[in-house]
């Protein structure tokens, strides 16, 4: 065989051999690859179950902390209520003490408030009662003395009789009273002693009997006629 025909075999040899690696090449990467995409497919077939799993636990867990959420609400819920039922027991109790004792201090109020109205009308009345006897007893006296007075005014005097000016006295008023003692008819002003800081006396004489006493009395300027023992005391009006 000449060397042409042996180099056109080689070539065809290496050709077909090639072109058998190039299959066998071929087949392995489609093997490789189918095998890849296999494992892909598993990968991702897992991943999706994990993530499925992980969905399902996640809306378990969520579900779960929603259930213990609620349920945490529904018992805080609950305490409150119940705590706020307990506080308004509690306040209801305190309102109806307070109202109770607020009660009882009216009612306790009303008894003193009585109890002192009671010992005020007693008090008065028995004032009163001191009163009435009182002023009865000072009406008793005050007849007493102004029939003394009247009995006093009454007598009659006839003769020397001492008048007895007290003090304080002025010169004036002296004077006047010694023309009120001449201008009485049957009296005689007999002698004036004494001075204005310590008194005057003044002797008179009745010639007839006279109620002396009360004719003194009448004399515009004289307070006060008062018989003492023997002689008949004279207070005179203050001059202004």
């Amino acid at each position: 065989m000449s060397d042409a025909a042996e180099a056109k075999k080689k070539l065809k040899e290496a050709e077909a051999r090639a072109k058998r690696e190039a299959k066998l090449a071929a087949k392995e990467k489609a093997k490789r690859e189918a095998e890849e995409a296999k494992e892909r497919t598993k990968r991702e077939a897992e991943e999706a179950k994990r993530a499925k799993e992980a969905e399902v636990k996640a809306r378990k867990e969520a579900e779960l902390v929603a259930k213990e959420k609620a349920k945490r609400e529904a018992e805080e819920a609950g305490e409150r209520a119940k705590r706020e039922a307990e506080e308004a027991k509690e306040r209801a109790k305190r309102e109806a003490e307070e109202a109770k004792r607020v009660k009882e201090a009216e009612a306790k109020a009303r008894k003193e408030a009585e109890l002192v109205a009671k010992e005020k009308a007693k008090k008065e009345a028995e004032e009163a009662k001191e009163r009435a006897k009182r002023e009865a007893k000072e009406a008793k006296e005050a007849k007493r003395a102004k029939e003394a007075e009247e009995k006093v005014s009454a007598k009659f005097y006839e003769g020397m009789v001492e008048l007895v000016i007290l003090p304080p006295v002025v010169s004036e008023q002296l004077r006047n009273l010694e023309e009120g003692l001449r201008q009485v008819q049957d009296l005689r002003v007999v002698l004036v002693s004494g001075s204005v800081d310590e008194g005057i006396r003044i002797i008179v004489s009745a010639r007839k009997p006279m109620p002396l006493v009360k004719v003194v009395g009448e004399i515009p300027l004289v307070e006060q006629v008062v018989k003492k023992d023997n002689e008949i005391q004279i207070s005179l009006k203050a001059k202004p």
